[in-house]
């Protein structure tokens, strides 16, 4: 499912510990600040020498005590805001956090840069990004990122020195959670700090992935009145301090720059949508923004009302360091005011996640003049000053200033033309994994014209998500009853197992069921396939998984994992040889896949096809992202594969090529 997580708040402590490394240092815990940051960061005149960027994950602005709650415990970001400039109208230009980002770091629409869905796309290497304009400048450059949604095969990393991210080579089945905590990212970034020397120049960038859904108390950062999303903002207010404490320690706070954003909100139920992804409302759009010190002439404390977007911050800041805007050619927009700003500026959003995800509308918006147009099936139009919470549609009564403001969105596309960055990404297994753990399953199918004017509204269908929530919790419930995977330990009672697997096949056929329902009025929905296939294979019935699985890979024929499980589904179907040719399918388009590689050796094993089975061996300890062990673990299976075929006096067998027409299952091609 897309950026959504999609379940409320729980004010409940974890299951299961939560490690927060760096817990030695007292600042980590203590819940304020000492440092003052009005004394430290000081209006200077003249270009910066460092930049630390912070963006926080699926942060609203109302829930940080500078932008007026008043339960936040947000010191750090409150005395922040006292030091420096806070935007009161900050947007992000999509809810969802790869598109957001790469915005972030390019000064570029997602209209332009094409990067519209998690997953789906990445950066080109023709984009210029921020960490490129400096790292050219001289400038030392590190990124520290919480998730995998930022891993760097989506190319964010382009002019990083150091791109610190989760290790989701380690993910070998899914559902395991691939993000860490905000205390482990910055332990990284410090390691990467205490590297820096007086003088150097330095861009800094972190990312805190905590309050992204499932939102989870951290209890050293638990307080009265405070439910688990304030919790995990807080926990990452204090680790923005660790941060800007080591800088100062160091000597490198003289002339830095700090500027903090987020990459979305979330919506806790408003407009019937309980998370993000979808509706690109005030609540999933509008972010803090914060900036400090203040620029020369400008007041510390300064309150900004004008209307402005995370595009605006790249080449702000390249102003704040004396670098030319032209380094960043594309970032058209206009620099950060700090005053009440031009009414005449339109900021644009957009949301491509419907379509992306269900095939439904996706919704295109523009701010301007104090309202808001949304461009779906059936637009919205919204005043911001007299209904800020979006509730009273005014299109059918301010039908002309609904032409007006279309108008106004067909002028800002016109105005940022797409660019030749976009460049569809193909996903491993393990990137599947890694993203379905973090509720992103099912996701990101490309093709297709997201612009149909026919597609189905998102308002009419978006209560049908909770279902399918339910059901994407039944078959993840299940999978780990039924030990698909790995949840029954080898010395758990027989009669515990017996149970346990009862218990998921109960939820396999529940889910099989519901989704059969979905299906008859969202056959388009790549998400209730993909679904249905897992139910399907936790239910054994292999034949069926089979044919659903297939038309999964006839519409996404370029993603590993597509033909991965559908080869699963053809061996266990006794279709052995369609099987063996899926997987190599999916070796085909992702080669460093070990899960796919031990499939095909285990297979060629068990079928005492001693050449295929040496020959993917020899790939497998090739393949690297293994730990000693198992490496030691596949020489010694290679060893002993070797000696079968010098008896026999064969040698290592390849596949056949694989040209890419053949991507296409042989069941389903014409």
């Amino acid at each position: 499912m897309s950026g959504r997580g999609r379940r409320a708040v729980r004010s409940v402590a974890l299951g299961l510990a939560l490690v927060l490394p760096g817990c030695d240092d007292t600042a980590q815990t203590s819940g304020t600040v000492g440092l003052d940051l009005k004394s430290l960061l000081v209006p200077h005149a003249g270009p910066a020498n460092g930049v630390l960027l912070v963006s926080l994950d699926t942060t609203r602005h109302d829930r940080i005590g500078a932008y007026g709650h008043a339960t936040a415990r947000t010191p750090f970001l409150d005395g922040l805001a006292q030091a420096g400039v806070l935007w009161e109208h900050a947007y992000c230009v999509a809810p969802i956090t790869l598109s957001s980002h790469t915005s972030l770091l390019t000064g570029v629409y997602p209209c332009a840069h094409g990067v519209r869905e998690n997953g789906a796309f990445r950066v080109s290497p023709e984009a210029r990004l921020l960490s490129e304009a400096l790292a050219d400048q001289g400038f030392r450059t590190g990124a520290f990122v919480g998730t995998f949604i930022l891993d760097p095969k989506f190319g964010l990393d382009q002019g990083f020195e150091v791109y610190d991210a989760p290790d989701a080579s380690k993910v070998g089945v899914t559902w395991k959670v691939t993000e860490r905590p905000a205390g482990a990212v910055t332990d990284a970034a410090l390691r990467w700090v205490d590297t820096l020397k007086p003088g150097e120049r330095w861009f800094l960038w972190v990312h805190f992935y905590d309050p992204h859904y499932p939102h989870e108390i951290v209890p050293e950062f638990a307080f009265e009145g405070g439910d688990a999303y304030d919790v995990e903002i807080r926990y990452c207010d204090a680790q923005i301090e660790r941060i800007v404490r080591r800088l100062s320690e160091r000597g490198l706070a003289e002339k830095m720059v700090v500027a903090v954003t987020a990459d979305h909100g979330e919506s806790f139920e408003e407009h019937g949508e309980e998370s993000h992804g979808i509706f690109v409302y005030d609540s999933t759009t509008r972010v803090p923004l914060i900036v400090a010190p203040p620029p020369a002439g400008t007041p510390p404390g300064t309150r900004s009302s004008a209307r402005v977007s995370i595009v605006d911050l790249a080449p702000t800041l390249l102003e704040r360091l004396g670098i030319a805007r032209s380094e960043l050619p594309e970032a058209r927009t206009p620099l950060l005011p700090t005053d009440a700003g031009d009414d005449e500026r339109a900021i644009y959003f957009e949301s491509l996640t419907p379509f992306y995800d269900h095939r439904w509308h996706p919704l295109q918006a523009v701010v301007w003049k104090g309202f808001k147009y949304i461009r779906t099936r059936r637009p919205e139009l919204y005043s911001l000053v007299d209904d800020p919470r979006e509730l009273v549609d005014l299109v059918a009564t301010q039908p002309e200033r609904a032409e007006l403001m279309s108008r106004r969105l067909d002028g800002l596309l016109a105005e940022h033309p797409v660019l030749p960055w976009e460049d569809a990404g193909v996903l491993s297994p393990e990137d599947r994994a890694a993203l379905e753990s973090l509720a992103y399953a099912g996701h990101a199918s490309p093709g297709g014209n997201p612009f149909d004017p026919d597609l189905p509204d998102p308002k009419d269908h978006i209560a049908d998500l909770d279902e399918l929530d339910t059901i994407v919790a039944l078959v993840r419930d299940g999978a780990a009853r039924m030990d698909i995977d790995g949840a029954n330990r080898g010395d758990m009672p027989e009669t515990m197992k017996a149970e346990r697997r009862e218990q998921g096949l109960r939820m396999m056929n529940e889910a099989k069921k519901r989704l059969l329902k979905m299906r008859e009025n969202y056959a388009e929905d790549p998400n209730i396939d993909t679904m249905l296939g897992m139910a399907l294979s936790g239910l054994n019935q292999w034949g069926e998984a089979a044919e659903v699985l297939e038309r999964v890979v006839r519409r996404n024929p370029d993603h590993a994992s597509n033909h991965h499980n559908l080869a699963n589904a053809y061996y266990r179907a006794g279709r052995k040889q369609w099987g063996v040719r899926e997987m190599e399918k999916a070796h085909f388009l992702d080669p460093k896949a070990l899960n796919t590689l031990e499939w095909l050796v285990r297979v060629a094993i068990l079928d005492k096809d001693w050449p295929a089975a040496a020959w993917w061996l020899e790939v497998l300890a090739k393949a690297g992202g293994q730990e000693q062990a198992a490496l030691d673990e596949v020489n010694d299976r290679l060893e002993k594969v070797q000696r079968q075929l010098q008896q026999l006096n064969q040698k290592p067998r390849p596949p056949r090529p694989i040209p890419e027409e053949e991507l296409i299952p042989e069941g389903m091609r014409k």
